[in-house]
């Protein structure tokens, strides 16, 4: 839990700094796109995501504020193997009785792409297919795994997978959603108004 805490404090200094940007960038743009009148429940819903994003990538590829494990720029930190956290995550608990693996490696990378999975299709119409979820979930993840490749970082290909379902498990929370609450579904669609 204080490992998770630390992520979080660590997080908000991005909060604090990219907020304001993201609301210049978003009047900016709806005036670019001929929005006449702001469909506020979207734009809230987009500034969400894009502070969680921020906060996403704040952890994983900006690392100047990273105060996290640090590992040396070598290949050994990369983990061509899949399913390989399943074999490492065993031996950590029942050798080590060490569970931070699991809860962060493990439950963590899906964890922290649901709620990728689950805002998208609520904001944006033409994305609300599992397939479409899945495979915008596996580029975050594919994008941010490169990147770790050249800084002070480990990458894992299971961490794709593990993202990848994430970002399923959150489509089927806005699945059961959009269900049981149409209307909140609706909500947070874009109605386009041009000038």
């Amino acid at each position: 839990m204080t490992t998770i805490l630390g992520y979080i404090a660590e997080m908000i200094p991005y909060l604090f700094i990219a907020l304001p940007i993201i609301v210049i960038f978003r009047i900016i743009y709806n005036k670019m796109r001929g929005y006449q009148k702001l469909h506020l429940y979207h734009e809230i819903g987009v500034v969400i995501l894009l502070l969680f994003m921020t906060a996403l990538f704040s952890q994983t590829i900006l690392t100047f504020l990273y105060t996290g494990p640090v590992v040396t720029r070598s290949f050994s930190n990369v983990n061509l193997i899949p399913f390989r956290v399943f074999q490492d995550n065993y031996y950590a608990i029942t050798e080590l009785n060490f569970w931070q693996p699991f809860i962060i490696n493990f439950l963590g990378n899906i964890c922290i792409f649901m709620p990728i999975g689950f805002m998208i299709p609520i904001l944006w119409s033409k994305c609300n297919r599992l397939w479409k979820v899945s495979m915008i979930g596996l580029g975050i993840s594919l994008f941010i795994e490169i990147t770790q490749l050249s800084q002070a970082r480990s990458s894992d290909i299971d961490d794709l997978w593990l993202n990848t379902v994430g970002s399923m498990i959150g489509y089927f929370m806005y699945v059961v959603m959009k269900k049981h609450f149409p209307k909140a579904n609706h909500l947070f669609k874009k109605k386009k108004l041009h000038s």
